[in-house]
């Protein structure tokens, strides 16, 4: 569905990606199905490690509040906009997957 390649974090998450959504205008909800992607040559010691690679990943659930289902609903902002801000992380770019491809349709331009 979505991935979002972050900007260094202090958790070492690389990526996240959303894999299901529940989205219920009705009940007012939101529940995200995730996964957290670090990888494992961005945060070892490469002195120690030289040879450090791969990715590991972690499944993870999400449900929003209630500030941040009427946040989603009122303005343009994307559920994975919303769901990093609540994780405490910044994107770089935010993807898509059309087609079996992934098409970027978000970037966050940094100094």
């Amino acid at each position: 569905m979505f991935l979002a390649t972050l900007l260094p974090n202090k958790k070492g998450v690389s990526q996240i990606e959303i894999i299901a959504d529940n989205i219920s205008e009705t009940r007012q909800s939101i529940s995200i199905s995730y996964n957290e992607k670090i990888d494992l040559s961005r945060i070892a010691d490469a002195k120690k490690y030289p040879d450090a690679s791969g990715i590991f990943q972690t499944s993870k659930q999400y449900s929003f509040t209630e500030a941040e289902f009427n946040e989603w609903y009122t303005t343009e902002k994307l559920v994975m906009e919303i769901l990093l801000t609540a994780l405490g992380l910044e994107y770089e770019k935010i993807e898509k997957y059309q087609n079996g491809e992934l098409v970027t349709i978000k970037t966050k331009v940094t100094e």
